[in-house]
């Protein structure tokens, strides 16, 4: 079932089947702001209290879309011989978490079948003279965001109807629930290093050996009592699935296509409430590093082309609800 709801004066597109209720809201930022588990009784998500939260903090709640994400250094960078200059948005004087987080978007179409519900929606970033003035690329984005039972799919389709190659950085900033308790979860992230970062959270071109992090690449993972993070993985050549599992064996699967090769993972001070899991195709400042682009993700969409990007959540496991 889908429903278009009233969420105080803005309207939300509402997904729900036997398991789960999906909500996103496209006009801010097609934000795929709750995830309720009907059956544990719990939000799967950080969930703002309102649209105006979520508007004033857009990086704070449920599903953020980055692009590009994270930060880029004094929001300056050079390709294919144009200089980019993005505002500068952070304390430190750089730019952070690109352009759409709060861009409104266009509902396209639903669809409901006996297994499965989808909302799509799309952004034309020439619609706003904002955008092309830092990012001058006509790309077109489309997404769909699909239920099936107890799995959530993204999908982004990235069109670039403009006459030259369009620098490309994408990334989620997505906001999971631990509920105050990091002893009875843990978190397996398969990974070959640790982008070393400087004092502005800018990657120094060195990716590091896991060090304290190696409990994270086993498959039964590390627990995350105590952990403060906010570092930047480097996947390689491994699984690009990050699990966290309560001691109960609930599980939140989370999955990305192959142009993903960087994980942030951030707890906000000691995991204590919440954990994001923060994919990105390409690291902090990319553009910047001057580093071989398998590395660091670098990658542009090439003109009268799509890209195709694609995100799973999978909920598995026991469920049940905590006493």
């Amino acid at each position: 079932m889908i429903r278009v709801e009233d969420w105080q004066g803005t309207p939300v597109y509402t997904m729900e089947n036997e398991r789960l209720v999906v909500s996103v809201c496209p006009s801010l930022g097609n934000n795929n702001f709750r995830i309720w588990d009907k059956k544990l009784e719990r939000e799967v998500l950080r969930v703002p209290a309102s649209p105006a939260e979520l508007l004033a903090n857009p990086s704070h709640y449920g599903t953020p879309v980055l692009m590009p994400p994270n930060r880029i250094h004094k929001g300056v960078f050079r390709f294919g011989g144009r200089d980019y200059r993005f505002d500068v948005n952070t304390p430190a004087g750089h730019h952070i978490h690109g352009l759409i987080r709060t861009a409104p978007w266009n509902v396209k179409d639903t669809s409901e079948s006996a297994d499965c519900q989808s909302v799509t929606c799309t952004l034309a970033l020439s619609d706003f003279p904002d955008m092309m003035r830092q990012y001058p690329h006509d790309l077109l984005l489309e997404m769909t965001w699909e239920l099936k039972g107890s799995t959530l799919i993204q999908k982004l389709a990235v069109t670039n109807r403009g006459r030259e190659a369009a620098p490309f950085g994408y990334g989620l900033h997505t906001w999971f629930m631990i509920d105050g308790q990091p002893d009875r979860w843990k978190l397996a992230l398969p990974s070959e290093g640790i982008w070393e970062l400087n004092e502005d959270l800018l990657p120094t071109g060195r990716i590091v050996p896991l060090g304290i992090h190696e409990d994270f690449d086993r498959a039964e993972g590390g627990n995350l009592a105590g952990k403060d993070l906010d570092t930047v993985f480097y996947i390689g050549d491994r699984s690009r699935t990050a699990v966290l599992t309560r001691s109960d064996g609930y599980q939140l699967r989370y999955s990305v296509s192959p142009e993903f090769k960087h994980w942030v993972i951030f707890t906000k001070g000691k995991a204590d409430q919440w954990i994001c899991l923060e994919p990105y195709t390409w690291v902090t400042n990319a553009p910047n590093l001057h580093l071989d682009p398998e590395l660091t993700g670098l990658r542009a969409v090439e003109a009268q082309s799509t890209l195709r990007l694609e995100v799973t959540l999978d909920i598995v496991g026991r469920a049940e609800k905590l006493g």
